[in-house]
């Protein structure tokens, strides 16, 4: 690699390639401050606007969500290979990206169009609402023409860990849709201000990226080198095409709830089990910045050889993003019903639906992680036939179940397609690895961590049984994290490398904390 502190040749420095631990933080950050500003959001929007148009905003972003997925062919994840091993602002990096964003766009947009033709027979049909699709429209519209464009930026940042410059880029993102929904929801109350809102946040997202991208990809490379970048699209499409069907099957399975309860529901029951799922899917966040950065840490690793380094990066991340995500499932599901209180009239039929919804995120996150430690081992089909099984059984059982549970039949159904996708993808990437996952993650730190989330879930549900609403939330998720923790502590489920960790925040908080009078009194 160059070196970091580098300038280009018109005086712009070069961005650095940051270290995982580094990329991991400020993933996390950024999940924190995102889902933060999120709930904030999700709060003021659903009591301003009401069940009902929440369900129609539920719809909208379950056909983006839908093209999200049906337009890839996974060429994003074949571009980190590459650009993971290229120094910042060479001209293939520019190269690679224009091949990689003119391709994506016009798959996008081509999906796009297809997926509103979809939509609108649903809406005339089996759903009944067929006014729902010109926002509907928008919405796809400003996802395929500025949304994807912002995403296919972030492949750029990801591939130097630059957590960094996306943490500010989110948190700008989220802030502008807060700043939108709420004065012109307050105002007029439609669901086309939660539509203005989406697209709006997207296209200041954008020209933020354009600015930051700057460190680490010119605008410009010579047009041989452009030639040489669109002659190396057919090789990451045929990469991304070997990861797209389990792609596009957890896409599927993933909105697949939301359309079944609107095939047996109604609008409100949309609305207050897609509330609900929004809350779900800020968690699911946390797994997607920690990939981000992961992926091309594997990269490395195995290019270089490291197989010990290779094996901790991916049990470390499994380890860690569980166990926050298990954590916030406990507190959440046992507050379910004064969380859905929190959102306004109506919204408290979706408590059940979200206490099971919660056990999503850490299954996702055992799920994905897996996967891409699969793409990394050049196994993506591996990954597909994963993500395949868990369609079928997910599917299968969101019918059934939904028809005679309601809401909560369908959020069982995608923790129970998870367990299928799991136990396929755990037996063969442990065959993978050169260290035993025993030494890793002992059998003995599941067991505490089931014991830590039941009784998690038992206090807070006794908070919110003994203690007045709104002060149970507060006081519940304490209880809950305290009692998380101390199960944990007491059954030893932290290891070595843990402790040296936290030692090695406590020093850099020191540090920091040493360095600021210094600088005042300078």
């Amino acid at each position: 690699m160059g070196d970091p502190n580098q300038t280009s040749s018109r005086g712009r420095k070069v961005g650095r390639r940051a270290s995982y631990r580094e990329g991991a933080a400020f993933g996390v950050l950024t999940f924190g401050s995102v889902a933060m500003l999120a709930l904030i959001g999700s709060v003021l929007n659903s009591r301003i606007y009401g069940v009902d148009v929440i369900g129609e905003y539920a719809l909208a972003m379950a056909t983006v969500a839908a093209v999200r997925l049906l337009s890839t062919t996974k060429e994003r994840p074949a571009l980190v290979r590459e650009l993971s091993l290229l120094d910042a602002r060479q001209p293939r990096v520019t190269a690679l990206f224009y091949a990689t964003l003119t391709f994506s766009t016009v798959l996008t947009c081509v999906v796009g169009a297809i997926a509103v033709a979809v939509t609108e027979l649903l809406l005339t049909g089996p759903i009944s609402q067929p006014e729902l699709l010109a926002p509907i429209a928008v919405n796809v519209a400003g996802y395929a023409l500025i949304g994807n464009v912002g995403e296919n930026f972030d492949v750029v940042f990801n591939s130097f860990r630059a957590g960094r410059q996306s943490f500010w880029v989110r948190v700008e993102m989220a802030m502008v849709f807060i700043a939108i929904t709420v004065p012109f929801g307050l105002r007029y109350g439609t669901v086309w201000w939660l539509i203005a809102g989406t697209v709006g946040s997207q296209a200041t997202g954008l020209l933020h990226r354009l600015v930051l991208v700057r460190r680490f990809m010119r605008f410009t490379a010579p047009w041989g080198t452009i030639r040489e970048g669109f002659a190396t699209l057919p090789g990451l499409i045929r990469f991304g095409l070997k990861i797209t069907p389990g792609a596009l099957a957890d896409g599927v399975s993933n909105e697949s709830g939301t359309w079944i309860v609107a095939s047996f529901g109604s609008l409100a029951d949309v609305g207050a089990y897609g509330r609900a799922y929004m809350l779900v899917k800020q968690m699911l966040i946390l797994n997607v910045r920690t990939n981000e950065m992961l992926f091309p840490t594997l990269l490395e690793r195995r290019a270089k050889g490291d197989a010990t380094g290779y094996a901790r990066a991916l049990i470390d991340s499994l380890r860690y993003t569980t166990i926050l995500l298990l954590l916030g499932a406990a507190a959440g599901g046992g507050l379910a019903s004064e969380v859905m209180r929190v959102f306004g009239p109506g919204f408290e039929r979706g408590a059940t639906p979200l206490a099971v919804l919660l056990l999503v995120p850490p299954l996702f996150s055992l799920s994905q992680i897996q996967r891409v430690a699969l793409y990394s081992l050049d196994r993506p089909w591996l990954g597909s036939i994963c993500g395949l099984l868990r369609l079928v059984a997910t599917l299968a059982l969101g019918i059934i179940l939904t028809s005679q549970m309601g809401a909560t039949g369908a959020a069982l159904a995608l923790v129970l397609g998870f367990l299928v996708d799991i136990g396929l993808a755990t037996s063969v990437v442990i065959r993978h690895l050169e260290m035993p996952v025993r030494s890793l993650w002992p059998a003995h730190h599941w067991l505490a961590l089931v014991l830590a989330y039941c009784a998690a879930f038992a206090a807070a549900h006794f908070v919110a049984a003994v203690i007045a609403f709104p002060f149970n939330l507060l006081i519940g998720g304490v209880v809950a994290a305290v009692v998380f923790v101390a199960v944990m502590v007491v059954c030893r489920a932290f290891n070595e490398r843990d402790l040296e960790r936290l030692r090695d925040v406590r020093q850099n908080l020191a540090k920091r904390r040493h360095r600021a009078p210094a600088a005042i009194a300078t």
